[in-house]
C-alpha cells in the first residue's frame, strides 16, 4: 500500500514533535503574553471609538485566542529544520533515491510537525482562554452552523 509508508513518516515526526514539552510550555507562555497584549490594545482601541471597527470586541477576542491557539499550524515563516538540513548537506540524493515522492514525503513530515505543535498548545490555550474574565476570555460559537463553519475554515486553510 502506497499510504503505508508516509503514515509512517507522519507517525515518526508526531512522535518527535510531541516530546518536546519544555518547547511547548514556552510556546504556550509566549503565545498567552503576545494574546494578552493584542487584547489590552484593542480594549484601549475600542474605548476610544467602538464603532470604527468592523467587529465587536468580543469577536476581536475570540480571534485573538483562536490566532494564538493555532499559530504553530498555520505560521508560513516557520520552516522544517530537517529538509532545510537534508537539501543544505547534500542528504537530499539519498531521498531521490527512495522509492517515495519527496514532496508528498515532505509535505506529511511537516504537516506532522505542526499537528504535534498544536496538540500540545492549542487545547491549554483554549481551556485557559475561556476561564478567563468576561470581556478577555474566549467564548463559544453563538450557534452550530457558525462552529461548523469555523471548522470548514480551518480544514480549508
Amino acid at each position: 500500500m502506497k499510504l503505508k509508508k508516509y503514515i509512517s513518516f507522519f507517525r515518526l515526526r508526531c512522535v518527535t514533535g510531541l516530546q518536546y514539552r519544555a518547547a511547548a510550555l514556552a510556546g504556550i507562555s509566549t503565545q498567552f503574553a503576545w494574546g494578552f497584549l493584542i487584547i489590552f490594545a484593542y480594549h484601549a482601541f475600542y474605548r476610544s471609538d467602538p464603532t470604527a471597527f468592523p467587529m465587536t470586541l468580543q469577536a476581536t477576542v475570540n480571534y485573538t485566542w483562536i490566532q494564538q491557539a493555532f499559530l504553530a499550524m498555520f505560521a508560513s515563516w516557520v520552516l522544517d529544520g530537517d529538509i532545510l538540513e537534508e537539501i543544505t548537506s547534500g542528504s537530499i540524493s539519498y531521498s531521490l533515491c527512495r522509492p517515495v515522492d519527496l514532496y508528498a514525503m515532505w509535505y506529511t513530515k511537516s504537516l506532522s510537525g505542526r499537528i504535534s505543535k498544536v496538540a500540545l498548545r492549542a487545547v491549554p490555550i483554549l481551556v485557559v482562554a475561556a476561564l478567563l474574565p468576561a470581556g478577555y476570555n474566549l467564548t463559544a460559537p453563538t450557534d452550530l452552523p457558525t462552529f461548523f463553519l469555523f471548522l470548514l475554515t480551518m480544514v480549508r486553510t
